[in-house]
């Protein structure tokens, strides 16, 4: 935990997982603008991480930031042997452990929080101890029977050892907890609200449990036994369905314990609404940019070759590939055409060494251009023709709003709000588009987009004008600020939090009073 010596509680507690200050990308950068965008607020930050994460700080951190907390979800507290009476409670502690990552239940996962506040047990007792070990047996017949016994042991010592890494971090003092995922910041931000009565706000940019769904889709850590055979029900014993329905019982925790939910745009309600969040809770607020920044940026030197850009890092959920793949077709209707690719290769260098040798396989490399982390992306929107989003998965993409801002048109796929964005209320054939929607993971299909708008500049320029004035009337981030501000001072106040440790803000039942679950 680094601190700036302040014992007063913050504004607002951000609650951030696998980002920010540790890595660059789309949701860290809107974090550190966003905090920028309340210098008259101080905030707490709660990353939650892994051991083995680079945490050198990739942003210089603005001065309203008190503090930074880590969570590391795969370490845990050793805490205290049961003794006596005490082994009597570890059995009850794991049911609910597994009650939470199978029902998400709100209850068990309060009971849970209250427990660990009173009791001081950790890993020692609740993975360790030979009454762990008992109960652990009972819940693998319950949760995956049939399936090899050690991939579920150590998928359950995963999940478990996080959930007691969440339940006993310490909790910054603040007035608003705000989750920016579900998932780990969201139990955090749900133990938040049991402990001190304080607000909580989930913001998801994008949906957490499909994101999850994708990865552990294309996971190769992940061994299916083939137990369930060819059942046609689907209901497989195997481990990718009990990390889903881990995630899955972590969004509804969030989502039940949340005073307010917000997305930025309609198709994400629909998405929260599907994984349980009450639809009375929801707000929809979109991103917002700093439109002077982008107000005056310079042409690049002329004359130059048709350029292309793709801004964002080099992992599987942007589909790298598929622009590669695209840039390679695309040349064959623009021959000197520039394919350029922005953004850090280091969150999976196994993928970004794929990617560099799709573009040696295809002689591409004369036409792709890796040019990693830059200074000042806004420098390329002046020398750029076209912005080009392969993503999977996406929420409301800023890569594209700067872009729109600058006045450059957009090829994107169907994903997020990228439809919104570029087509706006008049859909497809409106005269206000201001680019392209293709179909994900179609090379074809966008490279024939990026054509079009390459080989004809009026369409490029009237695409860039359109986009530019929706993004001025839609996306201003003063405008943004105001709702965010407007939200906060929606929920009602609450006395100040007791100073002192920040993990006691209050006081837990005693032991006899814990409500544990049937």
């Amino acid at each position: 935990m680094t601190a700036r010596g302040t014992a007063a509680p913050s504004d607002v507690c951000l609650l951030v997982e696998g980002g920010y200050p540790y890595l660059l990308g789309g949701v860290s950068s809107w974090t550190d603008s966003y905090i920028r965008s309340f210098p008259h607020k101080r905030f707490s930050i709660v990353a939650f991480t892994v051991s083995s994460q680079d945490r050198t700080p990739k942003f210089t951190l603005p001065p309203n930031v008190d503090s930074v907390t880590d969570v590391l979800i795969d370490a845990c507290p050793p805490g205290r042997l049961p003794i006596l009476r005490g082994r009597d409670r570890v059995a009850p502690m794991i049911e609910s452990l597994r009650t939470v990552l199978t029902e998400g239940d709100g209850a068990a996962w309060a009971a849970c929080v209250r427990a660990f506040a009173a009791r001081g047990l950790g890993q020692r007792a609740l993975l360790d101890s030979r009454a762990a070990w008992t109960a652990l047996e009972r819940i693998y017949e319950a949760m995956l029977p049939g399936a090899p016994f050690v991939d579920f042991f150590w998928t359950w010592r995963f999940l478990a050892r996080s959930l007691i890494a969440v339940a006993t971090a310490p909790i910054p003092p603040a007035r608003i907890y705000h989750a920016l995922s579900t998932g780990y910041p969201g139990l955090f931000g749900a133990r938040a609200r049991i402990l001190t009565g304080r607000p909580f706000v989930v913001t998801e940019h994008g949906i957490y449990t499909n994101e999850r769904r994708i990865e552990l889709s294309v996971a190769d850590w992940i061994y299916d036994s083939g137990a369930g055979g060819f059942d046609v029900s689907g209901a497989t014993p195997e481990l990718r369905r009990v990390w889903l329905n881990a995630f899955n019982g972590m969004a509804r925790i969030s989502y039940d314990s949340a005073d307010r939910i917000t997305t930025q745009f309609r198709t994400n309600q629909l998405y929260q609404i599907q994984d349980g969040a009450p639809e009375a809770k929801l707000r929809a607020i979109p991103n917002g940019i700093r439109l002077d920044e982008f107000a005056a940026i310079p042409p690049g030197p002329l004359p130059r070759r048709p350029t292309v850009l793709l801004v964002g890092r080099v992992v599987p959920i942007k589909d790298i590939r598929t622009f590669i793949q695209a840039a390679g077709l695309l040349r064959r209707q623009v021959p000197e055409v520039d394919a350029i690719i922005v953004g850090p290769e280091d969150e999976d260098p196994a993928y970004a060494a794929e990617c560099r040798g799709l573009v040696r396989q295809l002689g591409l490399q004369d036409t792709v251009r890796f040019l990693g982390r830059v200074r000042d992306v806004r420098a390329y929107f002046g020398q750029t023709d076209v912005v080009a989003l392969t993503s999977i998965s996406e929420a409301q993409p800023l890569a594209i709003l700067e872009a729109g801002a600058a006045g450059v048109p957009a090829v994107a796929t169907d994903v997020g709000s990228c439809r919104e964005i570029l087509e706006g209320p008049g859909g497809p054939g409106s005269d206000t588009v201001g680019g392209y929607v293709v179909r994900a993971c179609d090379p074809q299909a966008t490279a024939d987009a990026l054509a079009r708008i390459l080989r004809d500049p009026a369409l490029r320029d009237r695409l860039g004008r359109n986009l530019r004035a929706r993004i001025h009337a839609v996306f201003d981030q003063d405008r943004v600020v105001g709702l965010y501000e407007a939200l906060y001072a929606s929920l009602a106040p609450a006395p100040e939090p007791p100073q002192g440790r920040p993990d006691t803000v209050a006081d837990p039942p005693t032991p006899s009073r814990v409500p544990w679950p049937a």
